[in-house]
């Protein structure tokens, strides 16, 4: 059993290193660089933390929208369901497969909103906040 941290308990133990011990130390043009690394290190860590639980859960979502079978995947099968997904989404959209305000019009929307905040809650969970 490993008892140490783990990948997002590290980058955000080196996140609060970097800001609280090393910013004061880097000379005034490099803390934009800085910022820049620690916001990264922040959103690795979420991402991280959250693995593979918003794509399953959009899988689930577009299976049902599209009326298949859930599956259960996992690493590159689950990403590449996705992304053929994505793919027929965006042509059914542009087609106007979903124009008309019914149930499936309604999955759509609520698929959309959970995938936008799934992003925001890794990228900027800040954004969240109401």
């Amino acid at each position: 059993m490993n008892n140490l941290p783990g990948a997002p308990d590290l980058l955000r133990i080196a996140r609060d290193t970097l800001l609280s011990e090393l910013r004061s130390r880097v000379p005034e043009d490099a803390r934009y660089a800085l910022a820049m690394v620690a916001n990264a290190m922040a959103i690795a860590a979420r991402e991280a933390e959250a693995g593979d639980a918003p794509t399953v859960a959009a899988l689930a979502r577009l299976d049902a929208l599209y009326g298949r079978p859930r599956r259960d995947l996992a690493g590159a099968a689950l990403h590449q369901a996705i992304a053929e997904y994505d793919r027929e989404l965006t042509g059914d959209i542009r087609a106007g497969h979903f124009d008309e305000s019914d149930a499936r019009h309604d999955a759509l929307m609520s698929h959309l909103h959970a995938s936008v905040a799934a992003r925001l809650s890794i990228s900027n969970p800040k954004s969240l906040e109401t």
